[in-house]
Order: structure tokens, then sequence, then C-alpha cells
């Protein structure tokens, strides 16, 4: 396969390569397996700018044997600003999700029960609570949110990152 890009499209496509490293690796402490071939797909692509006037841009660690971004690279990207957006859009959304669905299953006695709701009635009762969470949270951010210590065990389990 061949594919011909302009020196533009390649440096712009340095900067998606650098999201999806960031988004394949970035929150891990050590490589995960899965994407081994990935990573390796990204370096193999980062070592091209080598050879295209582009070598400003990523410097060869030779103890990782990797190619890393540059100051230069990092400070010129797009990548960051992007999924920092994505980053709080994401928060705001699960956040809104996860205390609907909390506070929804509370009102119609448990998870279980919501989830044998048809769709429809499901969305009836969660919709207003979703909405209200939008609407604070959009007028107030966190400042108006705080963690009640309640007697009894809290509902739900603790979450689990994947690290």
């Amino acid at each position: 396969m061949k594919i011909e890009l302009s020196t533009e499209e390649y440096r712009d496509l340095l900067d998606v390569l650098h999201i999806a490293d960031i988004v394949i690796s970035g929150h891990r402490r050590e490589e995960d397996t899965r994407t081994e071939r990935h990573r390796a797909l990204i370096q193999k692509l980062n070592a091209l700018a080598q050879g295209e006037g582009l070598s400003r841009l990523f410097n060869f660690n030779t103890g990782t044997q990797k190619y890393v971004p540059t100051k230069e690279f990092e400070e010129s990207t797009l990548a960051h600003t992007l999924i920092d957006e994505f980053g709080d859009h994401l928060f705001w959304d699960e956040l809104i999700s996860r205390l609907s669905v909390r506070d929804t299953a509370q009102m119609t006695g448990g998870l279980e029960r919501l989830n044998s709701l048809s769709d429809s009635d499901r969305q009836h009762l969660e919709g207003p609570v979703r909405q209200r969470y939008i609407e604070e949270f959009s007028a107030n951010g966190l400042a108006n949110l705080e963690v009640v210590e309640r007697s009894a065990t809290g509902w739900g389990a603790p979450t689990r990152t994947s690290d």
C-alpha cells in the first residue's frame, strides 16, 4: 500500500497519532500488551518525520528505543488542547450520567429495578434528574458539590480505574 501525503498533511497526521498515543497510553503506568501493534505503528510513522524535513519534531531516545516528541512538537500541536477539551466534556457527561442513574435508581427502588424498566420509562424518569444536574453544573460547576457521609453503606461499588 502506498499513501501520498503532503508535508502539511503528514504534520496533521502526526498530531492525530499523538492524540491516539495519549488515549492509548497516556493514563497507564505500564504498557498495555493489547496496544503493542498500535504503538509500534505510531513509532514507525513518527520515525518517518526524520526524512520529511520534520526531524525537529521528534528525538530518538536511545534508552527506550523510541521516538519522543520534542518541546517544539509539544508546543505546536493541537493534540493537547483537543484532549483537554474532550476530557472536560467526558468528565461532565460521565458525572451527570452516573449521578442521574444513582438518583433515579434510588427513586425507583434500586438499580436492578431501574434496569428492568423499558427504555422510554427509564428516560422519562431519568430525564428530569439529568436536566437538574446539567443546569446545576452549568451554573455552578463543582461549587455546590459535596460528599455527604452516611451511616449505612454507600450506594454502588467504588469506581475502578484501568491501573
